[in-house]
């Protein structure tokens, strides 16, 4: 049985128009997701790097780091922060030093941050979040050269991001 061109016509119609729909919602999910990751480097990652400049500028002693203890270190630095008059950044998480990321079609990350006076490693970034910090940061994407540089990490699908200060 052959198709009228009417039938024809409202199919391809409603194909054409489905295909729309579709291009639009990823379209804007992509930008929505973009806008997380834009939000991440500039309301985040760079008001840390003003707190931790404002924090070395009043010559305050840096809390003990030993190598092994993360989470206590950055809990004794918030709290000299805190103490000292300078609030550190918000997050989306309890703590001000781990950041979660929630973009839409991908599973949670978290971004731990260890910060020193020179210098500030962030831990858990996926690969595409990391090429994006390093075009924020550099102004180019590069592993190996600039203020930010990255090493995979040991699960093997994060990397460890190094940014000089």
């Amino acid at each position: 049985m052959a198709l009228s061109g009417k039938a024809v016509d409202k199919s391809l119609f409603a194909l054409l128009y489905a295909g729309l729909i579709a291009l639009t919602i990823w379209g804007g999910c992509n930008l929505i997701n973009y806008s997380l990751d834009l939000k991440f480097c500039r309301d985040f990652l760079l008001k840390w790097d003003v707190a931790l400049r404002s924090y070395s500028a009043k010559n305050e002693i840096w809390p003990y780091f030993s190598g092994s203890n993360h989470v206590e270190y950055m809990e004794n630095l918030v709290r000299s922060m805190r103490n000292n008059s300078l609030s550190p950044p918000a997050s989306n998480t309890e703590r001000p030093y781990v950041y979660r990321f929630k973009k839409i079609g991908r599973s949670e990350e978290d971004i731990f941050l260890l910060c020193f006076p020179d210098r500030i490693i962030l831990y858990g970034i996926p690969e595409n979040m990391f090429t994006k910090i390093d075009r924020f940061i550099d102004n180019k994407a590069g592993k190996d050269d600039g203020m930010f540089r990255g090493y995979p990490g040991k699960d093997g699908r994060t990397y460890i991001g190094l940014w000089r200060l």
